[in-house]
């Protein structure tokens, strides 16, 4: 027997072997002796990944830019997207905390009217974590933190290492006692001589009531408590849970002890794990400690709304980010990844991500670096920064400063491009008044016609203004309004604004509509309706409004309880409602009209989903149909084979004899219906693989034991990934179970 290495012949299973696909071209040396190759490599790991874009022309001062700014700017996201998540997850767990403070607390009033239950009761929390299981670890972390701070002895278990009442016992002592109960005061004779010598440990609560009496008592504060945390009640024995309560019963008079029961499905399970014997005896009260919609809303006001992010999304990715929260998991964590992913992408792919330091570090508004001649083409090359220079162009005097913007470099860097980011730092700033309106109506509008800002925002990214149905729903609410609900109104509109003083309204809408001055010109009108002089009345062409009329009953329900309204009130409520109207749609544009979006809007949904969203069945059914991309074989592609068949198939139909095992037996059983006859299934197999050629290490075609013993390595492979399974009705055939690509 030859000691020859075979890698194909151990590894020829799909489902058991790894394959390493390396290029085929190399590159030349260099002059310092080293491949191409190699120094590549070597720059890559030096430079964190990075490497120079547009063909190698990229300078290097641009490529340590780009790796700066995004340690700059993701660093205080990151920070900011922690300290979100626990200030909005603070609030449940600020709840349960308070419920270990004051249980085993009663107050006098409660002890002379209460009697004496005769049985014991432990207080018992049911925190409701959620359904996004991989943020458990750290939630429940933080209130293990958060209760040991308030001077509790706290023991947080999970279901992998709890599998029995001992090592629950275990787990239990040795977080709360700290390895300290060997040298507990008062413990027998026996249990020392267990502790200190080669024996088991006797794990058990009568040891943590010694210790309890000995370290905790001594000291005198009643107030500490101790606390044990399951994690995750869904994956504990239920036979384990209720013998540890009835066990922690009969020491809850010596220890207060407090459960905390985590799930992440329903309260039910808690009566589907734990008989009736077990329920009587807790105390139990219910928390939710799940606060992941609150904590995206959090994170995208801060992020996306307030601008707090340089690097925005469009409206295919924000949706791709949303649906994968809101559809899957509800994970943080999951959301969070997919932020730095699309931030890693734009930083290491994105030539022109330099821009963002014009925004992000720069203070006088220009960029730290000078641009090459490449890189300031290609900014010029975006349809917005064309659109813009062409409504310069429409002006009498900017047809000069077009072309020069054109045609100097130097002119496009220092002035143009700082003047294109002011104009996207004001829509955004405009954005976020806009939000905060829409806002301020909704808190006046009906509970149905309230969304939170992550849809607000979505509507705010990928629709216009008339397009939107919420805003029309919310425009119709403005319009029935009274004179003081209007009043109440604009004093919140006009509070919205004065929160963002800074904003340049020449730069947010092409018409320089300045929305401070035209909600407090609304606000004064309304104060004083009778200012109106007839010139200000509606025309002729636009005729009054009766009040008496049905028509404006109909338009304006109020008027049929307050029919004392004037011409001149109804007159100032239709300036407000146009005036608000005008607002929104001043502060809601699309953002593919500001210069610049190509840039600073992320919209590589389709890379996220392929990184995020796995989708196994695809990959499998692609892997077999068209092993040769995944092999990177030559033999086993089609277009490359020099059999020619008589059929009028398409090339990637064609069933090769050099296909692997796997993938001969999947074509085949795509071609039957919903019941496959192992013979016929094998017949058609064992006429593909005897049409190949003899391998260099044998001198015949295979034989036929060993063909079956290939095909049922195949069949199991393929049931094993799910395509077909064994079937009762008949013995010798077996059942398909997945149709179309």
């Amino acid at each position: 027997m030859t000691d020859t290495y075979s890698p194909v012949d151990v590894f020829d299973s799909m489902t058991e072997s790894t394959f390493i696909l390396k290029p085929k071209t190399q590159r030349k040396k260099t002059g310092n002796g080293r491949t191409g190759k190699a120094a590549d490599s070597n720059a890559v790991s030096t430079n964190d990944g990075y490497v120079r874009l547009l063909q190698g022309r990229e300078p290097l001062e641009s490529m340590e830019l780009r790796k700066s700014l995004f340690k700059e700017l993701w660093n205080p996201l990151e920070k900011l997207l922690i300290d979100t998540e626990k200030q909005v997850n603070n609030i449940g767990i600020t709840e349960v905390c308070n419920f270990v403070d004051t249980s085993y607390v009663q107050s006098d009033s409660q002890e002379k009217g209460r009697l004496a239950q005769p049985f014991a009761e432990i207080a018992a929390a049911v925190a409701f974590a959620g359904v996004n299981t991989g943020d458990h670890g750290k939630l429940f972390q933080s209130l293990q933190e958060q209760l040991c701070e308030r001077g509790h002895h706290v023991a947080l278990l999970e279901s992998q290492y709890c599998n029995s009442l001992p090592n629950m016992h275990k787990c239990i002592l040795e977080q709360i006692c700290g390895g300290s109960c060997a040298n507990v005061e008062g413990s027998g004779e026996e249990e020392q001589s267990l502790l200190s010598g080669t024996k088991a440990i006797p794990y058990d609560l009568n040891l943590l009531k010694l210790w309890w009496a000995t370290v905790v008592e001594s000291a005198s504060n009643k107030s500490k408590r101790a606390v044990i945390i399951l994690q995750d009640l869904e994956g504990f024995s239920p036979m384990v849970v209720d013998d540890f309560i009835r066990i922690a019963t009969s020491y809850s008079e010596d220890v207060p002890i407090v459960i905390v029961l985590g799930l992440g499905t329903s309260y039910e399970c808690v009566q589907q794990s734990l008989t009736k014997a077990s329920m009587s005896m807790l105390n139990v009260e219910r928390f939710n400690l799940q606060r992941s919609r609150q904590c995206i809303d959090a994170v995208i006001r801060q992020l996306f709304v307030r601008g707090e992010a340089v690097l925005s999304f469009g409206t295919e990715a924000y949706k791709s980010l949303l649906d994968q929260f809101l559809l899957y998991n509800f994970s943080i964590s999951g959301f969070v990844k997919k932020l730095k992913y699309a931030a890693m992408d734009f930083f290491y792919a994105q030539p022109l991500s330099i821009v963002a330091s014009i925004v992000a570090r720069s203070a006088n508004g220009t960029c730290p670096i000078r641009l090459t001649s490449d890189q300031i083409e290609l900014i010029r090359m975006q349809r917005s920064v064309q659109r813009a220079l062409e409504r310069e162009a429409e002006k009498g005097t900017g047809r000069a400063h077009v072309h020069k913007a054109l045609t100097n470099d130097a002119f496009f860097q220092d002035v143009v491009l700082p003047q294109l980011v002011r104009q996207l730092t004001a829509y955004r700033q405009g954005y976020c008044v806009g939000i905060g309106l829409v806002e301020a109506i909704q808190s006046m509008a009906p509970d149905a016609a309230q969304k939170p800002i992550r849809t607000l925002h979505y509507y705010g990214l990928g629709l216009q203004f008339d397009e939107c149905p919420h805003w029309k729903t919310l425009a119709a609410v403005v319009r029935r309004m009274n004179i003081p609900d209007m009043e109440i109104l604009l004093d919140k509109l006009l509070r919205v604004v004065e929160q963002m003083p800074d904003v340049d309204w020449s730069l947010v809408s092409e018409d320089n509509v300045q929305v401070p001055e035209l909600l407090q010109q609304a606000s004064t009108l309304l104060a004083r309706p009778d200012s109106l002089s007839k010139e200000e009345e509606p025309s002729s062409e636009e005729p009054k409004r009766r009040i008496r009329t049905r028509t404006d009953t109909d338009y304006r329900s109020f008027m049929m309880f307050h029919s004392d309204a004037s011409d001149a009130e109804l007159c100032a409520l239709e300036r407000c409602c146009k005036a608000v109207d005008k607002a929104l749609r001043t502060c809601l544009t699309p953002y593919q009209n500001v210069p610049l979006n190509e840039i600073f809007y992320y919209r590589h949904s389709h890379l996220l989903d392929t990184a995020f969203s796995a989708q196994p069945r695809a990959a499998v059914q692609t892997a077999l149909g068209k092993s040769h991309y995944y092999l990177n074989c030559d033999c086993c592609d089609p277009a490359d084979d020099s059999i020619v068949d008589g059929s009028d198939s398409s090339e990637d139909q064609r069933i090769l004899p050099t296909m692997h095992d796997s993938s001969i037996s999947y074509r085949l059983h795509q071609e039957c219906g919903r019941m496959i006859n192992l013979f016929d299934w094998y017949s058609s197999f064992a006429s593909v693989v005897e049409k190949e050629s003899p391998s260099s290490h044998t001198n015949s075609a295979p034989s036929q034991a060993e063909v079956q013993a290939r095909f049922m390595r195949t069949v199991e492979e393929l049931q094993f990934l799910g395509f077909v399974k064994p079937t009762q009705r008949k013995t010798d055939h077996v059942l398909r179970l997945t149709w179309g690509a």
